[in-house]
């Protein structure tokens, strides 16, 4: 059995990554401390960031290995070609992160072919149907991705996920406050008082009275 641990109600957490490195990219502005040894110690830390992600890639990797070791002996086990492609997405959003471009294109471009290959078998996952959207935004086939999770949402209206990644599409990649905005809300009043819900309505405090793409003033 290959359980995967973004599988399930917290499978919206695949978005956590993302959000991680749009923070890292542009929401959050880094104090630098003009201290003799403070260039040293950046570099150091530097470092060690890039030993982490290398280690975190290495592990990811060895698990792609497996599932495709399995798949090899049983093509026909869809469930294991979700876990691919859920591995594949991760692995392009740590590559990402880690400033490598051409892998983490490789790989979300692995993702998009497994998500595809799942959805030939259950057309109707919208689980799975968001996650191709997602992974199409990373390859920056932002119209596709819209399409995809619109796709989501009108063949699951209370889905929370859809609603919430389809806002954070328009916002990161159509640079469409006003349709994300109306997204998040629609997540929101799904359920407020989910983690989705709690997230996609610091996003509408955040952007609240703005008609334009805006940095926040803090870190959602």
């Amino acid at each position: 059995s290959f359980a995967d641990p973004m599988k399930g109600n917290m499978k919206w957490l695949l978005l956590v990554p993302v959000f991680a490195l749009a923070l890292a990219l542009g929401y959050l502005i880094p104090t630098q401390l003009l201290s003799g040894g403070g260039g040293d110690e950046q570099s150091a830390d530097n470092s060690q960031k890039s030993q982490a992600a290398r280690i975190e890639i290495e592990d990811i990797q060895s698990r792609l290995n497996d599932y495709q070791t399995v798949l090899s002996r049983n093509p026909g086990d869809i469930d294991v070609v979700r876990v691919l492609a859920d591995t594949y997405y991760e692995m392009g959003t740590i590559q990402g992160e880690n400033g490598d471009i051409n892998d983490s294109y490789r790989s979300h471009k692995n993702a998009v072919d497994q998500y595809l290959k799942y959805l030939s078998v259950k057309p109707d996952n919208v689980e799975v149907m968001t996650d191709l959207g997602l992974a199409y935004a990373e390859l920056q086939m932002t119209d596709i991705a819209i399409r995809e999770l619109k796709a989501a949402v009108a063949l699951a209206p209370g889905n929370q996920r859809a609603w919430h990644s389809l806002g954070w599409v328009q916002y990161k990649w159509a640079s469409s406050l006003p349709d994300a905005k109306v997204a998040w809300r629609k997540s929101y009043d799904i359920d407020p008082n989910t983690p989705i819900g709690k997230e996609s309505k610091s996003f509408l405090d955040d952007f609240s009275g703005q008609q334009s793409l805006a940095s926040p003033s803090t870190a959602p």
